[in-house]
């Protein structure tokens, strides 16, 4: 794991042809197996490569959607005089200003089993299209050498959720957690990962199945997720390990 498990980029036509219109409606995920998209309002699944940076590919906004600006950060504040683009409502609002009105939204953690992990976004964006921002994050982020691991069964299915948003769908791997070492406060292992199966629930969280062998492990998550307003993707880490019955 020299670097995160999945590049990932929010499209802003993609955004248009895939999410809902009405920004203000929340859409309920579908149940699914595996990596099956889990709901309508989630943007197109991240491509899966060793890349150390989040880099959007280019693509044309649909005409009806105002022009997205520079891809600013998606946690920095805008300068003092920075003009910002689009309006802070009704409803979700248009642009950067629409974006920085609902930015409140923006989830900082996740719940795996019963732990509190820290969650790290990439790419975000209104769910109407017309605003989106990236982040590029370092592999490891947020993962501890003393991670607090959740004890399971094999095989045991256990639950990812936020608070205030719907996870839509899930990338999710494991290595060994002795294969992971620790430099400069990130998580590393050169390990190959394992995927592991995952289900979405009606309750806008996911259901995923522990290793089916005994053993400690190191899990990443790569997750789409939307609130009311906002839609994004990022990543968090976690640590389980499997015992015996």
């Amino acid at each position: 794991m020299n670097a995160p498990l999945w590049r990932r980029s929010i499209l802003a036509a993609s955004i248009g042809a895939l999410l809902v219109g009405a920004c203000t409606t929340t859409t309920s995920p579908r149940g699914t197996d595996g990596a099956s998209s889990a709901a309508n309002a989630s943007p197109a699944r991240p491509s899966v490569s060793p890349a150390s940076s989040i880099a959007p590919a280019s693509a044309t906004p649909p005409a009806a959607s105002p022009s997205v600006g520079p891809e600013p950060s998606a946690v920095n504040e805008p300068e003092p005089s920075e003009e910002l683009s689009g309006t802070a409502g009704p409803g979700c609002g248009t642009g950067a200003k629409g974006f920085f009105a609902h930015r409140g939204e923006l989830p900082d953690a996740l719940h795996f089993g019963g732990t509190t992990i820290e969650f790290t976004t990439a790419a975000i964006g209104l769910r109407n299209g017309t605003y989106v921002a990236d982040d590029a994050i370092p592999a490891g982020v947020g993962l501890e050498p003393d991670e607090i691991a959740v004890r399971v069964t094999p095989g045991t299915h256990i639950i990812l959720r936020g608070d205030g948003m719907t996870i839509a769908e899930v990338e999710v791997r494991d290595v060994p957690w002795a294969t992971v070492s620790f430099e400069g406060g990130l998580g590393d292992s050169n390990a190959k990962p394992t995927e592991l199966r995952w289900r979405a629930r009606s309750d806008g969280s996911i259901s995923v199945s522990a290793p089916n062998e005994v053993g400690d492990y190191m899990v990443e998550f790569g997750p789409r997720w939307h609130t009311t307003c906002l839609v994004g993707d990022g990543s968090a880490y976690s640590r389980i390990k499997v015992v015996a019955p």
